[in-house]
């Protein structure tokens, strides 16, 4: 998931991430992160799988980006925020509660309004 950016003066070989990737490969890790912490605390079968189920589209549209389809790779981002962020934002309206699902809602309606710019902006390429 890393580029080779070039060389460091001491010799060692640099890296960085790709651009316009870092919100996805982001929502990846807290999203599986946070889908295993719910089945490691509360036993949620449902949290383990949706976390590592959306956090695999998160990562599919990093590494679409990274490998430069950035319209695609923001696209998927884009889809996958919004059933995020239209679940999770359900759920916390249900259960008038902010945590988990009010906070996951919150982190959809950011990456909406990240992977929609970056839509915009590469949509004529």
């Amino acid at each position: 998931l890393l580029i080779q950016s070039g060389q460091h003066k001491s010799g060692h070989r640099c890296y960085r991430m790709g651009g316009s990737a870092h919100m996805s490969f982001t929502m990846a890790a807290v999203l599986t992160a946070g889908g295993i912490y719910a089945w490691t605390k509360k036993g949620s079968k449902a949290s383990l799988i949706a976390g590592s189920a959306v956090g695999a589209l998160f990562l599919g549209s990093g590494l679409l980006i990274q490998s430069g389809q950035n319209k695609s790779g923001h696209l998927l981002a884009l889809a996958s925020s919004l059933a995020l962020a239209t679940g999770m934002g359900h759920r916390a309206i249900q259960t008038q509660k902010f945590m988990p699902a009010g906070l996951v809602a919150t982190l959809g309606v950011a990456s909406i309004l990240y992977q929609g710019k970056k839509v915009n902006e590469w949509w004529n390429e």
